[in-house]
């Protein structure tokens, strides 16, 4: 069964020292934890591209904040995170699968 197109569009993003938090437009809530989502990090040197191992670049990360977020078109936010990284892509898809409880959704 599909999800229905407002499952993966934002209607309210906000976070806080140690939360992401989604107000999906059909009405669900999803909440994440800022450090699991920093390495889950989608870009290609987070996730071992560039000839790098998967992990190499946030395995050592112990605690992180969120700077701010920008919307990408429709379809995903981009994190600034308190280490300057901000190359990441997060797509509302992903996040929205991941809050539902697919664990693969960012690998």
């Amino acid at each position: 069964m599909s999800m229905s197109q407002l499952a993966t569009m934002a209607k309210e993003i906000s976070f806080d020292d140690e939360s992401l938090f989604i107000q999906w437009k059909d009405g669900v809530s999803s909440k994440y934890d800022l450090l699991d989502l920093r390495k889950k990090c989608p870009c290609a040197t987070c996730r071992g591209g560039h000839g790098g191992k998967v992990g190499a670049a946030t395995g050592q990360i112990q605690t992180i904040k969120l700077i701010s977020w920008t919307k990408v078109g429709r379809y995903a936010i981009s994190i600034v995170w308190s280490d300057y990284h901000n190359t990441g892509i997060y797509s509302y898809d992903n996040l929205r699968a991941y809050s539902d409880g697919k664990e693969s959704a960012f690998d």
